[in-house]
């Protein structure tokens, strides 16, 4: 009989997932069939990255310091299940040189959350959310608005449109490449009103930025970098590029 590889249940499986069979209902509400569908891919974080977890993350062992503070943090994810007390801070992953594991990282944030939350809701017996979190690639948004305005393809807007709303709306969200510089004006209020959106409702959101979170003003207005900070736990990644080690 065929078994389940590489599943990423199998660290919170007491003996693993190697005897289970490919059918498992686990693993298709969260990974899917053949990588499409589930809630990790739902996500949308890169295929390469849909695996990652706390203990099995690459940059674990380059970021140690960086580990031992984000499994503090996702030790809060409980806290949704906690009537009294169910608000999760944000996170600011942030270093000055690319490459070091900020997203990587920022992904397995988000794929622990949503086995946590797909847990804890069978756990408790209430229906699973089966979208509770969003990758956002900023760059990639950026450049498909771009070429949207350019060429006036009111689909292409439609498509950001709803993008954005799903961002503003979504209980957990990545957004990769907060700091972006000389990007347009109507782009930043796009990227501006997801911020508010969630600052306001105090849904977590993990950033990455190369930009330090005290030089936000000069990306966005000053009142909204100030609510960033202010709900944020900034966590700085030490050294240079570790890109084609992965």
């Amino acid at each position: 009989m065929a078994i389940v590889q590489n599943c990423i249940l199998n660290e919170r499986n007491r003996n693993g997932c190697s005897s289970c069979p490919p059918t498992c209902p686990h693993k298709i509400s969260l990974t899917g069939l053949n990588g499409k569908g589930g809630r990790i891919a739902l996500a949308g974080a890169p295929s390469s990255y849909r695996d990652l977890t706390l203990k099995n993350s690459p940059a674990r062992d380059t970021q140690s310091k960086v580990y031992d503070l984000l499994e503090k943090y996702i030790a809060t994810y409980q806290r949704i299940f906690d009537a009294e007390n169910n608000r999760i801070k944000s996170l600011y992953l942030y270093s000055e040189s690319p490459g070091t594991g900020k997203t990587t990282t920022a992904v397995v944030a988000m794929n622990e959350y949503i086995i946590t939350t797909y847990l804890g809701a069978l756990k408790y017996g209430v229906q699973p959310i089966q979208q509770p979190a969003l990758f956002l690639d900023i760059n990639e948004i950026q450049t498909k608005y771009n070429l949207a305005t350019m060429t006036n393809d009111e689909n292409g807007l439609n498509e950001i449109k709803s993008i954005i709303k799903r961002a503003s709306s979504v209980d957990f969200l990545v957004c990769d490449d907060i700091g972006l510089r000389g990007s347009t004006e109507s782009f930043r209020s796009l990227v501006h009103a997801i911020i508010n959106a969630r600052t306001t409702s105090d849904k977590p959101t993990v950033y990455t930025s190369n930009v330090p979170i005290n030089e936000l003003a000069s990306v966005f207005d000053a009142r909204l970098a100030d609510r960033v900070r202010d709900q944020c736990a900034v966590i700085a990644f030490e050294g240079g590029s570790k890109r084609g080690r992965r």
